[in-house]
């Protein structure tokens, strides 16, 4: 056989049924046969209904010029195990957590640093803490740059300069691998991160999908071995699973405690930030499993423009995962540059 239907398939994917059987009759006893089998794969026919079809086809379909065994690897083909019945092809995106290898398993947590909006002795306390523990991985859990230049709210035109935005993020990331040469460095982007895309998508979505464009190549993350993890992709750091925390909706958090608003949505062992503001809560479920939630301080300025009144607060959190998946916690404040 000179090709398979596959192959047929994807070249011709948009004729009819009908046509691409006549371009592949000469593999195949008949043109009803090869038509039929273009039915099975693209979801028009059940595979269970080939004991309606007609006796000349079901004939035609044992006796194609190639040999049996080449034929019944076709079948199989068309009919994989996980679509028995022949059902159109899905656009399902799969959605599973980010796994943090088991060997990084030290890690400071950083979060909200708003660059260049990033408060220097908050943001060096925590740095000074990671190296005086000897933190083997970095996590920048969002929000590493504010984009403040293409946001979609009102802006002062006196702050608009992106480009300033970018050069100061690749600074300070030149700075963080610096100091951690060593070290596993992981940004999960976060709300204030994807205007980036937001903005492209709107004023030039010619450039969506160029790699040159992309925010992991504006910030030169590869060329400092940082890792990139998407936004809204939930992070798995052994039983601790990590999320920006925009992701269930601000109207999902509680006003008063924003890890008991996370602990009512997630239902598992959970660390944000996004509300700039240490929070932690603990529930035990009715057969005694203990849960526990935590928000983590931001790293940047507590009175924006946007919000100047607020219970912002500064920190940063150290997490540590055991061989057996169990982690701990320390969830800290800074307070006028120094560690509460």
């Amino acid at each position: 056989m000179k090709n398979s239907v596959q192959n047929y398939l994807n070249i011709l994917k948009d004729a009819r049924d009908i046509s691409q059987a006549r371009k592949i009759d000469e593999e195949w006893q008949n043109i009803e046969t090869s038509a039929t089998l273009m039915s099975f794969r693209r979801g028009f026919m059940s595979w269970k209904s080939k004991n309606n079809i007609s006796q000349p086809v079901k004939k035609a379909m044992i006796k194609p010029k190639s040999t049996s065994s080449a034929f019944q690897n076709i079948i199989n083909e068309l009919a994989p195990d996980n679509n028995p019945l022949g059902l159109p092809d899905s656009k399902e995106k799969k959605f599973s957590p980010y796994k943090l290898p088991t060997s990084h398993n030290d890690i400071l947590f950083l979060t909200d640093i708003h660059v260049p909006f990033h408060n220097i002795p908050a943001l060096t306390a925590a740095l000074k803490y990671g190296l005086e523990k000897e933190v083997n991985t970095i996590y920048i859990n969002g929000d590493l740059v504010d984009f403040y230049a293409i946001s979609r709210f009102q802006k002062d035109p006196r702050k608009r300069d992106l480009a300033s935005e970018i050069y100061m993020a690749r600074d300070f990331l030149v700075t963080l691998r610096r100091l951690f040469p060593t070290q596993a460095i992981y940004f999960k982007a976060g709300n204030h991160d994807i205007r980036w895309d937001h903005y492209l998508i709107n004023n030039a979505s010619d450039l969506v999908g160029i790699e040159e464009f992309s925010l992991e190549s504006i910030l030169h993350l590869k060329q400092l071995n940082i890792t990139f993890i998407p936004d809204k992709q939930l992070v798995r750091m052994g039983r601790l699973t990590a999320l920006h925390g925009h992701e269930f909706g601000s109207s999902m958090f509680s006003p008063v405690n924003i890890a008991r608003g996370l602990y009512l949505r997630a239902k598992d062992n959970a660390i944000c930030g996004h509300h700039h503001q240490t929070s932690e809560h603990t529930e035990p479920n009715i057969n005694g499993k203990v849960t526990t939630c935590w928000s983590v301080a931001c790293l940047s300025e507590l009175h924006p423009d946007y919000m100047p009144i607020n219970k912002f607060t500064h920190g940063f959190a150290h997490v540590k995962v055991f061989d057996n998946e169990d982690f701990e916690v320390s969830n800290y404040r800074i307070v006028d540059g120094k560690i509460k």
